[in-house]
């Protein structure tokens, strides 16, 4: 049986311009950036994401046994959702393409981005985070 994965601990995702996405994973969603022994800072980011993180890497430099994830990312996070205005005026502020907002049969808000390289990020706002 394998173990029970509790939350996401780190979503990484291969980007062309790391100081541009510094500044989208910074100013556009305000994760804070984590530094720690041995990331050198021109080859990638990290920043903490709740008590997990999100992970930056150009091409090729990814410290793990595969080197070149490949690929694009999709990553929901949880706002809440009386965030809703907040997060659609940010988007807008920073001229990020966006779909919606939309509500699942439950009610419950999906907003649907980009980031710089055209990961798919996903806003979903719920108050029951079981």
């Amino acid at each position: 049986m394998p173990p029970r994965i509790k939350q996401i601990a780190e979503v990484a995702v291969v980007v062309t311009d790391l100081e541009r996405s510094r500044r989208f994973y910074r100013e556009v969603l305000g994760l804070q950036e984590f530094h720690y022994a041995g990331l050198k800072e021109d080859e990638g980011a990290t920043f903490h994401l709740g008590n997990g993180y999100v992970g930056l890497w150009l091409p090729g430099k990814w410290p793990g046994p595969v080197t070149d994830l490949g690929g694009k990312a999709h990553v929901v996070f949880y706002i809440d959702p009386t965030e809703e205005d907040s997060a659609l005026a940010t988007l807008r502020k920073h001229q990020v393409k966006f779909w919606g907002p939309r509500y699942n049969e439950s009610g419950e808000l999906h907003i649907d981005f980009e980031d710089p390289d055209g990961h798919m990020l996903e806003y979903w706002g719920r108050k029951d985070l079981r």
